[in-house]
């Protein structure tokens, strides 16, 4: 149960933090800089529909996504 949670949050944060792509699809988009793309661009909100999904999938997704978004969280950390 704790692995899921886990790799919701870490997606989450890397997907928002680290890649940066809710500013690239504001920007493609045409979006106004003031206005939000809730849940894209918040960690909290996309890590609840993050953790909703990978209820519904095998703990070896869940695995695999904390040991490859776990990896970008720790090295932005290090760094």
């Amino acid at each position: 149960m704790y692995i899921k949670l886990l790799a919701a949050f870490l997606f989450a944060y890397y997907f928002v933090n680290v890649t940066l792509l809710p500013n690239s699809i504001k920007k493609y988009l045409q979006y106004p800089p003031y206005k939000r793309l809730k849940p894209f661009d918040c960690v909290t909100c996309l890590s609840v529909w993050v953790a909703c999904v990978l209820y519904f999938l095998p703990l070896e997704v869940s695995q695999f996504i904390t040991i490859a978004f776990g990896a970008g969280f720790i090295a932005t950390r290090i760094k």
